[in-house]
């Protein structure tokens, strides 16, 4: 059964609004969760920032893979969509049109029934990580969590992410 988030991850790219404004080969990256306590009816809410990045497949050459371009922030308990930032009008770093990398990286390399497990997992833990926010308890898996998402997070992305999730990726990536 597949988790809240991977779930809200699959289904963005159905909404009018990813379907107007993003390019049909685009990346939707690894979640930035956002606790947003009180909500507007006083409630905490805790919301994923998706960032949004172009893939471009060469044959023979591989998967290239551009700095994100956008985001969505999507309300995790309902899916729906907050927010969209164009980060080409934003600028928090310069527009680039050439490739920041390729994917697969060396920490995936192996079989993509093992990438698939372990993207599964990563991804039941941020559903873990989002209730433990909206809960305001301690998140239990965080030495699980930063592990598989060390080991996940294409590293020509990482300095892009870290830009847009700083506090986020600081705790569970380590400080750079």
């Amino acid at each position: 059964m597949a988790s809240r988030t991977a779930t809200l991850l699959r289904d963005i790219r159905a909404t009018p609004l990813f379907r107007q404004l993003a390019p049909m080969q685009s990346g939707v990256g690894w979640p930035i969760p956002i606790r947003h306590h009180p909500g507007w009816d006083g409630d905490t809410k805790v919301f994923l920032r998706l960032p949004l990045y172009g893939v471009q497949v060469v044959k023979g050459k591989g998967t290239f893979l551009h700095a994100p371009f956008a985001t969505i922030t999507v309300d995790w308990g309902t899916g729906r969509p907050m927010e969209y930032c164009d980060l080409r009008f934003t600028k928090p770093w310069p527009v680039r049109r050439d490739p920041v990398g390729t994917f697969p990286h060396d920490a995936i390399r192996g079989s993509v029934q093992s990438y698939k497990a372990d993207r599964h997992r990563l991804l039941a833990g941020y559903d873990d990580l989002a209730t433990a926010l909206l809960e305001d308890r301690p998140f239990t898996g965080e030495a699980e969590f930063s592990a598989l998402l060390t080991r996940l997070m294409e590293p020509p992305l990482a300095p892009y992410y870290r830009v847009l999730g700083e506090r986020f990726f600081a705790r569970f990536l380590g400080v750079r």
